[in-house]
């Protein structure tokens, strides 16, 4: 039986950076999505309510993928949720504002998981839902 075809050392070298080029496009658009996701549940978990005197903070935001297909994916965020306690902010304002630091601090973890859709045919992704967890 006759060989119809035998690949030379140039189509193998063209397969594999083939491989090696579609392994970096799915990484880079894996590290935008969770970055992405990153910001916004930073978004989610830093606030501030100055009138009951309350702020949050969260540090070490870390973001893995749980489910993707081509229009949607699902992110989980987590990360250390770090809340203070200071004096209230009156609504009236005065003159002088008060400044002081911090009365308590206690940290908890935060987790949610993150549905984002995109959008049509582009490379931008909607937030499409936040759960906690």
């Amino acid at each position: 039986m006759d060989k119809f075809f035998t690949p030379s050392r140039y189509f193998v070298g063209f397969c594999a950076l083939l491989i090696v080029a579609i392994f970096a496009l799915n990484f880079v658009r894996d590290q935008k999505l969770l970055e992405e996701a990153r910001v916004i549940g930073r978004q989610e978990a830093e606030w501030n309510w100055p009138s009951m005197g309350i702020s949050t903070t969260i540090d070490g935001v870390e973001a893995k993928i749980l489910k993707r297909s081509e229009n949607d994916a699902e992110v989980e965020v987590w990360g250390e949720q770090k809340i203070s306690k200071h004096s209230p902010v009156p609504d009236i304002p005065s003159k002088t504002p008060p400044v002081a630091g911090p009365e308590s601090i206690s940290s908890s973890d935060f987790k949610s998981v993150i549905t984002l859709y995109k959008h049509g045919n582009s490379h931008v992704w909607w937030i499409g839902k936040v759960e906690g967890r």
